[in-house]
């Protein structure tokens, strides 16, 4: 597990980079890559006046690793996709902190 659900990008771009997404969380988490799922959602985006310019958002599902970690995970999810968006535009990284007592697989317990 950790979980990553990516929108505001073209799914082209989310799978030229998704390989290496999960290679690089993988080994700042410690965690091996077949524990990762990678989500696209096919997203609109709307501000005042109608449809806007989406930016990615990346939002990732996970057990707490500490702020340390996170923060590490966050740069380099940016370092990730700052390539594949215009310059100045914004990527926001937002976390998810699971608790082991509400995770269950396959209806059992963890």
């Amino acid at each position: 597990m950790p979980h990553i659900r990516v929108r505001g990008l073209p799914l082209e771009d989310l799978e030229s980079v998704s390989d290496l997404l999960v290679e690089n969380l993988a080994e700042l988490t410690e965690t091996p890559n077949s524990h990762f799922t990678l989500e696209y959602q096919a997203s609109t985006f709307f501000a005042v006046g109608g449809a806007s310019p989406a930016y990615p958002f990346i939002e990732i599902l996970w057990f707490d690793r500490g702020p340390e970690v996170k923060a590490k995970v966050a740069q380099a999810v940016d370092d990730l996709f700052r390539p594949l968006v215009n310059a100045g535009q914004d990527i926001t990284t937002i976390f998810r902190d699971l608790k082991g007592s509400d995770y269950f697989e396959n209806g059992e317990h963890f």
